[in-house]
């Protein structure tokens, strides 16, 4: 809530959060890879065709990639088991699409924000501004990229729609 108006800056909408206990729902990520006897975790970001999300309303400089981030950083022991042994400082964020926007990054908004976290660690900061100190190197370093056509090579019935034979090299 402190980051509130300097994130915003529509009247009824920042009217609106006054009475609100959170003001962003639940994030859902498309996968997620859990070791729940020691904790780690791989939240997993799938796209084929689609960009991230960036309507957030109550933070108009939010993204998903940003909110996944945020997820994979906060400990939940409210959850179900096994999702409540997830550790935060062993998981790890992936990001699946296909080669064709990992090779033209301007291409996706995904694309700028993935490079830029990767780049510049501490960018991290300004996208997630209610985090304080926090190791924005170590976090860069669990962010990971894949495509769809690196699982289609290793497994032939992964990703069918891959197998015309066309963008198959990873």
């Amino acid at each position: 809530r402190d980051n509130l108006a300097k994130r915003q800056f529509i009247p009824y909408v920042l009217n609106s959060a006054e009475d609100k206990v959170n003001l962003e729902g639940a994030t859902n990520v498309d996968a997620l890879l859990l070791n729940s006897k020691n904790g780690f975790a791989v939240i997993i970001e799938a796209k084929v065709l689609s960009d991230i999300s960036y309507e957030i309303t109550y933070d108009t400089m939010r993204n998903q990639i940003a909110r996944n981030i945020d997820v994979m950083l906060e400990e939940n022991r409210g959850l179900c088991y096994p999702l409540d042994k997830r550790d935060p400082h062993k998981t790890l964020f992936l990001l699946i699409t296909p080669k064709l926007f990992k090779d033209n990054l301007s291409s996706r908004l995904y694309g700028y924000k993935f490079s830029e976290y990767k780049i510049n660690p501490k960018s991290l900061s300004a996208d997630l501004p209610h985090r304080k100190n926090c190791d924005w190197q170590n976090i860069s370093s669990r962010l990971g990229w894949l495509t769809w056509e690196y699982f289609n090579n290793v497994n032939k019935d992964c990703c069918r729609w891959l197998n015309n034979g066309i963008h198959n090299n990873v």
